[in-house]
């Protein structure tokens, strides 16, 4: 037997003797469980011609159909922006609220943003709605290229937690930008931002917009951080 086979051998022997305890088990379980409660939230998003990336609490769908991208936890949380941020936008359930972009706006109701993107709809009333379930508390993120130049790229936000959101940033490229808030009144429990950016760089696979360093956070009235996200490469 040589020194490997020796060294092998020992780190068997100690891995064999270690005894996982129950509770363990069960945090991993949870865990689990809220992975694939939030993989199917994410998967459950209409996919649209603008191609489209949905980021939820354990993953990113890129296009809707190419396949889940990790997301690393934010090692500290996103500063804020230089200069004042925009003042949130207070809207009535169901209002439609212009992006500025033609054909561009969204539509938000009890656990639902919905929006309609030119590419998909056009014209048409219809648009494409991200939901989750009560009781969510986390923060995500919505991508829709713009073929054929492709050279900007529209970034939606979406928070639900408790604290009532005063603003929101996002960090592409290693600049942050401040993100519009849009909301509805009162205490609903989450909020929408919207942001007209720099398009996120494709990769050799169609469709595919790889969101890797970016990073994305909302902040209550006092500045203070209620959520805070980097995507992993």
């Amino acid at each position: 037997m040589d020194t490997e086979d020796m060294v092998r051998g020992a780190l068997r022997s100690e891995a064999d003797g270690l005894a996982v305890g129950d509770w363990s088990a069960g945090a991993v379980q949870v865990h689990v469980r809220r992975q694939r409660r939030g993989r199917r939230a994410a998967l459950g998003v209409s996919a649209v011609a603008a191609a489209l990336v949905v980021v939820g609490g354990t993953g990113v769908v890129l296009a809707a159909r190419d396949g889940v991208r990790t997301v690393a936890p934010a090692s500290q949380p996103l500063s804020a922006p230089a200069g004042p941020a925009p003042e949130a936008v207070v809207v009535e359930p169901g209002q439609q609220l212009s992006l500025g972009r033609e054909n561009w706006w969204m539509r938000l109701s009890d656990q639902e943003v919905c929006i309609h993107d030119e590419p998909a709809y056009k014209t048409g009333p219809g648009c494409g709605g991200h939901s989750w379930a009560g009781g969510a508390t986390e923060i995500t993120m919505q991508y829709y290229g713009l073929p054929p130049q492709r050279q900007e790229g529209f970034y939606n936000l979406v928070y639900m937690g408790p604290g009532r959101v005063a603003s929101m940033a996002i960090e592409v490229d290693g600049q942050a930008h401040w993100v519009t808030v849009a909301q509805l009144p009162g205490s609903p429990g989450f909020a929408s931002g919207f942001f007209w950016g720099p398009a996120l760089k494709e990769s050799d696979t169609p469709s595919e917009y790889p969101p890797g360093g970016v990073r994305f956070a909302a902040y209550d009235a006092e500045g203070k951080v209620l959520a805070s996200k980097t995507l992993a490469p």
